[in-house]
């Protein structure tokens, strides 16, 4: 299917097409996808889960601040495949303003997304969290489109979220010196999680 997409777009996704690239009958899509809609669908899920699932899996034990900057960072498209999952990604995002069950989905992901990283920065004691979280997840997405398009390199964009998350980071710090309180180590944070 993504690769159908990748290739053509997601007005191309036909069953033989999907057929023809996963190198099965097409009977056999019939079997699991009623409909185009809902093999397009089950796609921008699976889309969405298994970039929650691998997040989960890198960060489950980091400190706050680590695992936002895994978050962050998760979406520079690196290599080749990575940039083919992109495409893809950006594809449904196109697809949004014309299928509400696709909006639905992406613009759950991402209410999630930044309630996630408001949530990390929370608890690694930021300031304004919400607002942070915003503006970090959004220069994510800019970072990581303009490695898509090539205007920036990925090793360029993954260095200045890491800069933007060590300025955070010691702000927090400073913040929390100048309190008279020690920052929180990243035992005490991860526990706290």
């Amino acid at each position: 299917l993504w690769a159908v997409i990748y290739e053509r777009g997601i007005h191309a996704v036909t069953y033989q097409a999907v057929a023809r690239a996963a190198g099965v009958s097409v009977g056999r899509i019939q079997h699991y996808f009623s409909s185009k809609q809902e093999l397009v669908h089950a796609g921008c899920r699976a889309i969405v889960e298994t970039a929650a699932d691998a997040h989960q899996e890198r960060t489950g034990s980091l400190a706050p601040m680590e695992a936002l900057a895994e978050l962050l960072t998760a979406s520079i498209p690196r290599s080749e495949t990575f940039r083919l999952g992109m495409a893809v990604w950006y594809a449904y995002l196109a697809q949004t303003v014309a299928d509400p069950q696709i909006a639905e989905i992406i613009g759950g992901a991402s209410r999630e997304t930044f309630e996630y990283a408001a949530s990390l920065l929370r608890s690694a004691g930021a300031p304004a969290p919400a607002h942070e979280a915003a503006r970090l997840v959004a220069l994510s997405n800019g970072l990581a489109q303009s490695v898509l398009i090539g205007a920036l390199s990925p090793d360029r964009a993954t260095e200045t979220l890491r800069n933007e998350i060590a300025s955070l980071r010691a702000a927090v710090n400073s913040t929390d010196a100048g309190a008279g309180r020690s920052a929180p180590s990243a035992r005490t944070s991860s526990a706290q999680e």
